[in-house]
């Protein structure tokens, strides 16, 4: 059993096919049949722009824009809105395992403060029902609930950027501008409760940051997206991956 998580570890993780040697055919064939895959890719292919809708109203092939608008060109999502939420038309199932990724980069800040943020949604159900995580102004991790309109706290936060000590409350920012940063999350919701960990790209591979398990007011399957606040950003290579079985 252990041998087969590692298997499937490496394969979410984006490591090639060839080190499956030396793996026995049984559980080579269950890999094959749980072998993770793209079910949201190449979203920022075609230029265009996106305004803010209702949900029902959203007519491209990729995005509902719930808050914000977006130009998409040259492969790249730039947002200048003060707040932007953007959800992928691809509904998450209850019991399924994936990788949401992207790689953003931002030109300048305006926010009002440590807790703005570059992130995620997922599990969005609605805007009273969601979480949401991402890195904050202040260069800490995120990882929150909203359940019933009501926002939890900042789950297990992990600095990621800067050494200020400042937790909130100012009107710091710590994230390095100009860079392209990547952002991953792993969400597991096939073992009876939600687990999330978040990994971060600064041109050395991914690094994992911290995680948080909701097993009390879990909120399974909905949507993915994108969700800042303050800043000037742009966008690339936006994917969520299926992996199959738990990672």
């Amino acid at each position: 059993m252990q041998k087969e998580k590692l298997v499937y570890l490496l394969l979410a993780l984006g490591f090639g096919s060839s080190l499956l040697c030396g793996v026995p055919v049984s559980m080579a064939s269950a890999v094959a049949l749980s072998t993770p895959h793209p079910v949201i890719t190449q979203v920022f292919n075609q230029n265009r722009d996106l305004d803010s809708t209702g949900q029902d109203s959203a007519d491209d092939k990729f995005w509902w824009i719930n808050e914000g608008d977006m130009k998409i060109q040259d492969k790249l999502g730039h947002v200048q809105a003060d707040k932007f939420r953007a959800l992928a038309l691809y509904e998450i199932k209850d019991n399924q395992n994936y990788i949401a990724q992207m790689y953003f980069k931002y030109n300048k800040y305006d926010g009002s403060g440590g807790t703005d943020s570059i992130g995620f949604l997922y599990n969005y159900h609605d805007g009273e029902n969601k979480y949401s995580t991402g890195i904050r102004a202040d260069g800490y991790s995120e990882i929150k609930e909203k359940n019933d309109g009501e926002y939890s706290d900042n789950h297990n936060p992990k600095r990621i950027y800067g050494a200020s000590g400042n937790d909130g409350g100012g009107n710091n920012n710590e994230i390095p501008s100009d860079k392209w940063i990547g952002l991953r999350i792993n969400v597991i919701q096939d073992t009876g409760h939600n687990n999330l960990k978040i990994y971060v790209n600064n041109g050395n591979g991914w690094e994992y940051v911290t995680e948080w398990t909701d097993d009390e007011d879990m909120m399974n399957g909905g949507l993915v997206g994108i969700r800042t606040d303050g800043y000037d950003v742009e966008f690339r290579d936006f994917e969520v991956i299926d992996v199959g079985g738990s990672i």
